[in-house]
């Protein structure tokens, strides 16, 4: 049997591959993104797929629009974060037989391995707890479990503005202060920009997010007629940034065990950016060396609407989330 994991994620690649036992019957194919997964299919006969819908280069959607014919016969599971109903509703139509969402249970998948005739391991069990993460493999585990956060966010956004959210990669790494106060100029540079700021804390992890609406429908989506636009329209925009961090972060809780909290969101407005651009402002003076980042955009099909979203921490907070991810792991 040939089996093909297609996922961008090495974590992702082998927590599934760990619960396959292998045989002299069972060859597993790895594939990091949709074009190296479309070229394994064109190569070799693939009697079960394993699918990620979120990767660069092609992803999950593409690899099912382009499926090879000489494929039909493959027995298609996407495995993704991005539950959206209309996001499942598409790949069956695109041809997927399963649709398993991660984080996926132990039980989970040794159901569906068993009803494609695939035998489980059974060594799936075994854990290496404290075992000390480098730096590489706390990035890695954060990307994947911020993967997880966003599909749970997407879908909350998705049934709010009832669109399809394409689903973004994030981007998990360093930001100099100086790029900080590069983005916080271009907010103030460009006027239809609106930016909002959330504290959160908790186990050790204190930082802040910062998010920003633009696009062009973003004044007929914050539209009034009651005689207290800016009131209402700062609420509107409040509600949309809550969405959206608080989303994001109550998966981010959940699968690490914790509990971090959120405090009210304020609107950044032009006017106080400006003076505190010239000040030093707080947001860039907590943070004197690099910023751990964790940032992406989400947008909408059919709604020029962009969201863009940065959650900023310092190294501290960067040491207790490795400190987390070693007991759990």
């Amino acid at each position: 049997m040939n089996i093909l994991i297609c996922d961008d994620s090495a974590i992702a690649r082998k927590m599934l591959s760990k619960h396959i036992m292998l045989t002299s019957e069972v060859t597993l194919h790895y594939a990091e993104d949709g074009a190296q997964g479309l070229a394994i299919l064109k190569e070799h006969s693939i009697d079960v797929l394993f699918l990620d819908l979120t990767m660069p280069v092609l992803d999950g959607f593409e690899v099912l629009e382009q499926f090879p014919t000489n494929s039909k016969s493959t027995q298609i599971i996407v495995i993704s974060g991005d539950i959206q109903k209309k996001a499942k509703q598409r790949c069956y139509e695109l041809g997927a037989h399963e649709f398993l969402e991660k984080p996926f249970r132990p039980e989970e998948i040794t159901k569906l391995l068993y009803r494609y005739r695939i035998s489980p391991s059974s060594k799936v069990a075994i854990h290496n707890h404290n075992r000390s993460l480098s730096i590489s493999e706390v990035i890695a585990n954060i990307r994947e479990i911020s993967n997880v956060a966003l599909g749970t966010s997407a879908a909350l956004i998705s049934e709010q503005f009832d669109r399809f959210i394409d689903m973004p990669l994030p981007n998990v790494a360093s930001l100099h202060h100086s790029e900080l106060q590069m983005t916080l100029q271009d907010i103030v540079n460009n006027s239809e920009y609106r930016a909002i700021s959330q504290r959160f804390v908790g186990n050790g992890i204190n930082g802040e997010a910062l998010v920003c609406l633009h696009g062009n429908e973003l004044p007929e989506l914050l539209s009034v007629d009651n005689g207290e636009e800016q009131i209402t329209t700062n609420e509107a925009i409040l509600d949309i940034s809550n969405l959206l961090v608080s989303s994001f972060l109550s998966s981010f809780n959940k699968q690490l065990d914790i509990n971090i909290s959120l405090r009210q969101p304020i609107v950044l407005e032009t006017e106080q950016l400006k003076v505190a651009l010239k000040h030093t402002p707080s947001l860039i003076k907590e943070y004197e060396s690099d910023i751990f980042t964790i940032e992406f955009v989400y947008s909408a099909e059919t709604i020029d609407l962009k969201c863009d979203v940065i959650f900023l921490m310092d190294n501290d907070s960067l040491t207790a989330i490795k400190s987390i991810l070693e007991s759990v792991l």
